[in-house]
C-alpha cells in the first residue's frame, strides 16, 4: 500500500523535546499535545505525536478512497443511467410494462445497485461493446491545473469587474470610508460586523453566480467540435465531453501518478457528445459548490480513476484533448 499523505506537517523531535520541558511556554502548542505526560521523554513523546499523526494519515486517504461509495449510497440519482442495462427490469422492479415502485429497504437497494452499475468496469465494457466508442486521449492533471490557472485569472479580472459595478451601482465611496472608526465600532459592539459583512455576503454569492453563468456558458458546446472549453482549456487543447462508459484502450502505465502523466492515455467514450446546457450548469454548480464549501479539503477528492474530479463523475463528464474527428471503433 503506498505510503499516506497528509496535508499537516510531521512532528518534529525538537517540537517533542520542547514539550518533554515544562519550563518552555504552551500556550501555542497544538491541542494533541494537551494530554502528554511531561514526565515521558522526548522520544517517547515524539513517538506518540507519530502515532496521532499517522493515524489522522490514514484517515484522509481513506476518505478519499471511500467518499465516491458514499455518493452512490446516499445520492443515487445523481449515478443514474439514461438507458436501462440488462437486469434494470428486475432491480428496479418492473415487470412486462408496468413500473412497480419498491418501497422502504427494496427501494434504497435498487437505487444502491443501479448506482453501483453506473461505475462498474463491466457495465462500461458492455456499453462500448454493444455500442462501439470514440477513440480519445484523457487530458493529463498538468494541462487542467495550467487551463484552471488561466481561468482563475480571468476569473479574477471578472470579479474585480463586477466588484467595481457592485460600488458604483451603491455609490460606495472607498475614500470616505474611516477604517480606523469601523474598526474601533467592532472592538466595542460585535453586531456592527454584522452590517459589513452582509454587504461582502451578497457580493461574494454574485461573484459566485457570475463564475458559473460564465463556466457554463463556455462548456455547453465545442465551437467547431464536439466538447465544450473555457477559455483556459481551448489554449491548454482540452474539453469536456459527456460520457457514459470509458474504457482504456491501453492498461495504465506502471511508475504511478508520474508516469501516467506523462504517457498518453488512450479510451474509448461513449457517447463522448457535447455537456449541453443542463449538464453544464450542474458541473459548473458542483465544482463552485465543492470547491467553497470542502476547501481545502476538497484537494482529497482529487483525482479518481481516468483522471476525473468528483464533479466529472457526478455529472457523467470527462476532460478529453481536442480531437477535431474522432474515430468511432467496436471491440
Amino acid at each position: 500500500m503506498d505510503e499516506p499523505s497528509d496535508k499537516t506537517a510531521k512532528p518534529d523531535p525538537d517540537e517533542a523535546a520542547s514539550l518533554a520541558d515544562p519550563s518552555v511556554p504552551t500556550v501555542d502548542l497544538p491541542a494533541s499535545a494537551i494530554a502528554i505526560d511531561p514526565s515521558k521523554t522526548p522520544k517517547q513523546i515524539y513517538f506518540e505525536l507519530l502515532r496521532v499523526w499517522l493515524h489522522h494519515a490514514q484517515m484522509q486517504q481513506q476518505l478519499q478512497a471511500y467518499f465516491p461509495y458514499y455518493l452512490m449510497n446516499n445520492y443515487p440519482q445523481l449515478f443514474q443511467a439514461g438507458t436501462a442495462g440488462p437486469g434494470a427490469g428486475t432491480a428496479s422492479g418492473t415487470t412486462g410494462g408496468n413500473s412497480v415502485v419498491p418501497h422502504g429497504g427494496n427501494q434504497a437497494q435498487a437505487n444502491q445497485r443501479r448506482a453501483a452499475q453506473m461505475l462498474d468496469p463491466a457495465r462500461q465494457e458492455e456499453i462500448i461493446n454493444r455500442n462501439g466508442g470514440y477513440e480519445y486521449i484523457i487530458a493529463p492533471l498538468w494541462k487542467r491545473f495550467v487551463a484552471e490557472a488561466i481561468d482563475i485569472i480571468i476569473i479574477f479580472l471578472l470579479k474585480v469587474m463586477t466588484t467595481m459595478a457592485f460600488i458604483d451601482f451603491f455609490e460606495i465611496d472607498l475614500l470616505d470610508i474611516d477604517f480606523d472608526a469601523i474598526r474601533n465600532s467592532i472592538e466595542e459592539d460585535y453586531t456592527e460586523l454584522l452590517s459589513y459583512t452582509s454587504e461582502l455576503i451578497i457580493l461574494e454569492i454574485i461573484t459566485k453566480c457570475a463564475v458559473c453563468v460564465y463556466e457554463t456558458l463556455w462548456t455547453i458546446h465545442g465551437q467547431g467540435q464536439i466538447g465544450g472549453a473555457t477559455p483556459g482549456k481551448m489554449l491548454m487543447g482540452i474539453r469536456i465531453v459527456h460520457v457514459d462508459a470509458v474504457v482504456l484502450l491501453d492498461p495504465p502505465p506502471a511508475g504511478g501518478l508520474v508516469a501516467n502523466q506523462q504517457t498518453p492515455i488512450r479510451a474509448l467514450l461513449y457517447p463522448a457528445a457535447n455537456p449541453g446546457f443542463r449538464r453544464a450548469l450542474c458541473r459548473s454548480v458542483a465544482k463552485n459548490a465543492l470547491i467553497a464549501l470542502f476547501f481545502p479539503m476538497c484537494f482529497l477528492m482529487f483525482f479518481f480513476r481516468h483522471n476525473r474530479t468528483m464533479y466529472d463523475v457526478m455529472t457523467k463528464t470527462i476532460v478529453v484533448e481536442d480531437n477535431p474527428a474522432p474515430v468511432l471503433r467496436r471491440r
